[in-house]
């Protein structure tokens, strides 16, 4: 099988495991918005934050754990894939320890003064704590697995694993809301459960189907510079994802601290819908990421590079094409969605999707140069535009008379549009871009049929009014504009041929 169909497939997979996933996340997130209330959700979203800040140790280590066994694919070194494996198994376990110990002493800091929890509510707010821990440790050591999964574009059960999520997901906000117990420390308590559940399916299936995984030999296979190699790359990769994350978790802290509960369930819908549709285009990236890395080991870097210009287009297209109507029609879709919405819900939503959307064009540009692996001087200045948000949200709070939603506009001005700057500037000096080529291949083709396809939305919106018809009707407008326009001669004709192999 080509490599072109390879990806197509496994983009098919992830795709049939997204609808599930969007179809049921929808329904989850209506059904324990009803069950916990506004308060609760709040409550629960801001302490689940002060748990995921840490997890980008976790997703440093990962992404350190995939580059370094997708490259090894790519060489057709089967050792080196071994020696990866058993070394990331131990660097994920002393990881896991080291949480442990980290969020217990962080514990003491979040329920004395940093956290503004409400009354009658610590006791709760420790015990979500607790869980969400254990639920991060059981999430820490299924990175080699993951990244195994990965490695070998094994899409379709990391498909068929992701739906059996979010149906069990599903089921425990069904339980939630109709049992008459504490429901907040029931859905934190079964969420860790679900967490260990995961964690053993995904490695008893690695150890039946991939050998260097049937027999975890850590100390014969114990290589310090396999570890110092993939920690060193970590380490400089920790720096993106961390400033990354603890901006994520500093917009919720922030808004908390000024606005209360309520104003963070706004923000936990905003995110949730972001991140669902977000996951249309993540999907791709997810079945090419290996490719472009295994590309680069395989010592094909033109290759590596076409593939990159590639997912960048198409990233961009994919989350427009359900972006658009999202924000044109936000309000109806957020009252078809939920029983109650919370104030200032829409307004973030929008800002939020327009800036996942201008970051689009330039995130496959990261593995990219994560394939490559110089990061030192990319990391820092992708650090610099990721912290910058919060502190200047923090003064205009502070100082100013302004609404909680602009935490998100100073989000997308400096993690979108000037993290997206500094992405185009990086690949242009470690992967080879040319600024004519990505003009050419990404940003034009990318950009017009969005513009286009706003401009039929808004023509359709005159000649009807009924927004669910507005929806239909110029999603099918879109597809058409999307390959006149964006799509090139190859693209189209390979488009012909998947068509026809489908008849």
């Amino acid at each position: 099988m080509s490599t072109s169909n390879r990806i197509i497939k496994n983009t098919m997979f992830l795709y049939m495991r997204t609808i599930v996933s969007l179809l049921l996340g929808v329904f989850t997130t209506r059904i324990l918005l009803e069950a916990l209330g506004e308060s609760d959700f709040g409550l629960y979203n801001v302490v689940g934050g002060s748990v995921s800040m840490m997890g980008f140790l976790s997703a440093s280590l990962s992404s350190a754990t995939q580059r370094f066994l997708s490259y090894a694919e790519g060489e057709g070194n089967k050792d080196k894939i071994k020696i990866y494996f058993n070394n990331a198994i131990i660097i994920h376990w002393v990881l896991a320890l080291l949480m442990i110990i980290i969020f217990s002493i962080a514990g003491i800091f979040f329920f004395n003064g940093i956290l503004n929890i409400p009354d009658g509510k610590l006791s709760t707010a420790v015990i979500i704590y607790v869980c969400l821990l254990i639920s991060t440790v059981f999430s820490i050591t299924i990175v080699p697995y993951e990244a195994e999964i990965n490695a070998h574009e094994n899409m379709l059960f990391f498909s068929i694993i992701g739906v059996i999520d979010v149906i069990v997901k599903f089921g425990i906000a069904c339980l939630v809301l109709y049992l008459k117990s504490d429901k907040l420390i029931l859905y934190a308590v079964l969420m860790a459960v679900e967490s260990f559940l995961l964690r053993k399916a995904s490695q008893i299936y690695c150890q039946r189907k991939y050998p260097e995984c049937r027999k975890t030999e850590l100390k014969a296979n114990f290589d310090r510079s396999a570890i110092k190699e993939m920690t060193s790359f970590a380490g400089w990769n920790m720096a993106n994802i961390a400033t990354g994350m603890i901006s994520l978790f500093g917009m919720n802290v922030v808004v908390n601290h000024y606005f209360g509960t309520d104003a963070n369930a706004a923000m936990g819908v905003a995110t949730q819908l972001s991140g669902i549709m977000m996951g249309l285009s993540a999907n791709m990236l997810k079945a090419v990421t290996p490719v472009i890395v295994k590309s680069e080991g395989g010592s094909q870097h033109s290759r590596m590079l076409e593939f990159t210009y590639a997912s960048c287009k198409f990233s961009c297209l994919i989350f427009s094409f359900v972006c658009i109507p999202a924000i044109i029609y936000i309000d109806p879709i957020l009252n078809l969605w939920l029983t109650v919405v919370p104030k200032w819900t829409s307004i973030m939503c929008v800002i939020l999707i327009l800036s996942t959307l201008i970051e689009q064009l330039s995130v496959p540009l990261y593995q990219g140069i994560m394939a490559v692996g110089k990061i030192k001087g990319y990391t820092v200045s992708k650090s610099i535009a990721n912290i910058l948000p919060i502190i200047i949200s923090i003064l205009m709070f502070q100082f100013g008379d302004v609404q909680p939603y602009w935490v998100f506009i100073n989000w997308g001005l400096w993690k979108s549009f000037i993290g997206g700057l500094v992405n185009v500037y990086y690949a242009y000096r470690l992967i080879g871009l040319t600024f004519k080529d990505y003009k050419t291949k990404v940003f034009i083709p990318a950009i017009t049929p969005v513009l286009v396809s706003c401009a039929a939305y808004y023509l359709i919106s005159l000649i009807n009014t009924n927004w669910f018809v507005c929806l239909l009707v110029g999603g099918i407008c879109s597809i058409f504009i999307y390959y006149i326009f964006a799509l090139n001669t190859l693209e189209k004709s390979k488009i012909l041929s998947f068509i026809r192999f489908l008849k």
